[in-house]
């Protein structure tokens, strides 16, 4: 049987597949930069670094976030792992809801200019960034009390 995948699902095992390659950081942040670019989309993952459209437009896109090092790293991770399939890759928003959730509640001070700024950057409603700034929010209250109960 096969395993079947959401977007969410794909973006974390190929963040998974890139532990002890690169930093966890620069995997993030290269496919974040991947659901930017491709989200949304239904993509073909190459089995072999040939040159072709797709092959170049994700090397590109995760050696300008990683770097030219780590970049093609994540790129050889990405199609061994996924080599051969089309996938699809969710929307940045989606993929790393958490995250932007936590740096949305970090960013946001109460001014209502710094929200319309964060409503432009993340390409969200109002709505939608005021919900994520109260699960980020949420989140920080959560760490805290789990925090408190492990001392």
């Amino acid at each position: 049987m096969t395993k079947a995948y959401d977007g969410r699902t794909v973006i974390a095992d190929m963040i998974e597949g890139c532990n002890g390659f690169v930093p966890r950081s620069s995997a993030i942040r290269a496919l974040r930069a991947v659901c930017r670019y491709f989200g949304g989309q239904l993509i073909y993952i190459p089995v072999n670094k040939t040159a072709g459209g797709t092959t170049e437009e994700l090397r590109g896109v995760l050696t300008d976030e990683a770097g030219d090092r780590d970049g093609g790293k994540i790129l050889e991770r990405i199609m061994s792992l996924f080599g051969g399939c089309q996938i699809y890759i969710p929307m940045e928003r989606g993929a790393f809801r958490d995250i932007i959730a936590r740096e949305i509640y970090e960013l946001y001070d109460g001014d209502k200019k710094k929200i319309r700024d964060l409503c432009r950057e993340y390409g969200m409603s109002f709505t939608q960034v005021y919900r994520l700034w109260g699960k980020g929010r949420d989140n920080k209250i959560q760490l805290s009390l789990d925090f408190e109960e492990t001392n």
